[in-house]
């Protein structure tokens, strides 16, 4: 009887583990690779966390007002092996960020490249896709 109730409760606690994974959506679930967007501004926030770490940035458009952009970018520890620490992007930093555009329309965009005021290009892969220059 011990056995069972250990094992049941063993299922079950693997069981919960798996709903993170499932509630992680794809790239292609949430964006648009077809819509590229240019975005210049001033970081606000930088969120080291997982699954995908975040920066925020105010975008100034056209018409004069600000936008805060969430732009998501891969795991920490993927960023890590590309050279990016918990401190390369701050608050305040001056931007220029290409990224793929939410489906849904909302200032949420998959960063790809980030150029620094000073010139540093920042990319959480080991190369720059192909069509990003």
């Amino acid at each position: 009887m011990r056995l069972t109730l250990s094992m049941l409760a063993a299922g079950a606690g693997l069981l919960m583990m798996g709903l993170p994974v499932a509630a992680h959506h794809s790239f292609a679930a949430e964006y648009d690779s077809t819509k590229k967007i240019e975005l210049k501004g001033v970081v606000t926030k930088f969120e080291w966390t997982n699954p995908h770490a975040h920066f925020y940035v105010d975008v100034t458009g056209p018409d004069g007002k600000v936008a805060n952009w969430n732009l998501e970018l891969a795991s920490p520890n993927m960023m890590q092996r590309n050279g990016w620490t918990r401190h390369s992007l701050k608050e305040g930093d001056h931007v220029v960020v290409v990224a793929a555009q939410a489906k849904d329309g909302t200032n949420t965009a998959s960063a790809t490249t980030i150029e620094k005021s000073d010139g540093t290009k920042l990319t959480f892969m080991s190369a720059p896709p192909p069509d990003v220059k």
